[in-house]
């Protein structure tokens, strides 16, 4: 099982740049842990091609304990154990449990981390000592002083080299993530519906014959849908683009509606929990290319890296020696 939480920080961190922020938050730094907060760096905007195997020069096997081997290059048992010892101390101070599998959880995202940094090393992808001892040097600003810094490293079970390495790790994966993602278009055909949803269909068929005799689908979905917050704004979902919706059938629906002021049939859906409902759909309006609101276009990206992760993983050859279970 991948766990990408890690991942999903990096988006925050290109998806600021690139919609132009003067100033980017601290973030966390991509890591197993919880707690470890750095400033984003700028990132690239080259596209990336594809990922395939990345060659990795063949490594002898190392004297010291191995916790994995990726693409035969060692990830080290001392790196995971002290990985392993920051997320247990992070869930401790959260008041949490660890989760069963937190050493696979840990493990993975140790190993996710470096096929990051495998790909980027294969596309020429490098931070210089300057840009890092930058982001240290913001850092120790944000804390305030050198001692209040150190007192953070120190509750973090960190070295200021060990740091200094994270940063740079932190760096390269932003770099990737804007590369892999700068050909993501931020403008894609959009509708805007509007939805009567019912739990009775002799209901539903009603309706949909008064909205076929000319009756007002907003009025009626005001009257009548269960979904009260967009009931009360005549049902209108506003625009959204494919994947938004958290009912399919009703996306579905909405983008095969040709002419504006046209409804559905009466659309059954049976949910997990084994109860049917009833939705009526009308397109209000189609617009072939509007851009894509902020956490659209945040969602877009996500989507399309962690499919390039997820072809990394595939093509990946991995040995586990820990936390195999």
């Amino acid at each position: 099982m991948k766990i990408k939480t890690a991942i999903l920080i990096l988006f925050g961190l290109a998806f600021l740049a690139a919609c132009g922020k003067d100033e980017t938050p601290p973030t966390l730094v991509p890591t197993a842990s919880l707690g470890q907060t750095a400033v984003s760096p700028a990132v690239a905007n080259t596209p990336s091609a594809p990922p395939t195997a990345t060659p990795i020069p063949a490594t002898p096997t190392p004297a010291e304990p191995m916790a994995a081997l990726v693409n035969g290059q060692p990830l080290f048992l001392a790196d995971f154990e002290q990985e392993l010892a920051r997320y247990e101390q992070a869930q401790a101070e959260l008041g949490n449990a660890p989760e069963e599998n937190y050493q696979r959880i840990v493990l993975d995202a140790l190993i996710e981390r470096l096929l990051i940094q495998q790909a980027a090393a294969n596309e020429g992808i490098s931070v210089t000592p300057e840009m890092v001892e930058q982001q240290l040097a913001d850092l120790r600003q944000a804390a305030g002083d050198e001692a209040a810094f150190a007192a953070w490293l120190e509750a973090n079970q960190w070295t200021e080299d060990e740091f200094r390495e994270e940063i740079a790790a932190g760096m390269v994966s932003e770099q990737m993530v804007a590369r892999v993602t700068a050909g993501v278009p931020t403008a894609v055909e959009q509708v805007r519906a509007r939805y009567i949803q019912v739990d009775d269909p002799a209901l539903a068929d009603t309706l949909l014959t008064q909205i076929q005799n000319g009756d007002d689908f907003a009025f009626l979905a005001q009257q009548y849908s269960l979904d009260t917050a967009t009931g009360s704004e005549g049902g209108d979902l506003g625009f959204f683009a494919r994947g938004s919706l958290l009912v399919p059938e009703v996306e579905e629906a909405a983008f095969a509606l040709q002419n504006p002021g046209e409804t559905s049939s009466v659309i059954a859906v049976t949910g997990a929990d084994g109860q049917t409902t009833y939705y009526l759909v009308q397109l209000v309006e189609r617009d072939g290319q509007r851009p894509l609101p902020p956490d659209m276009q945040y969602t877009v990206w996500e989507q399309a890296f962690l499919q390039w992760l997820d072809q990394l993983w595939q093509s990946a050859t991995i040995e586990r020696f820990v936390a195999n279970e």
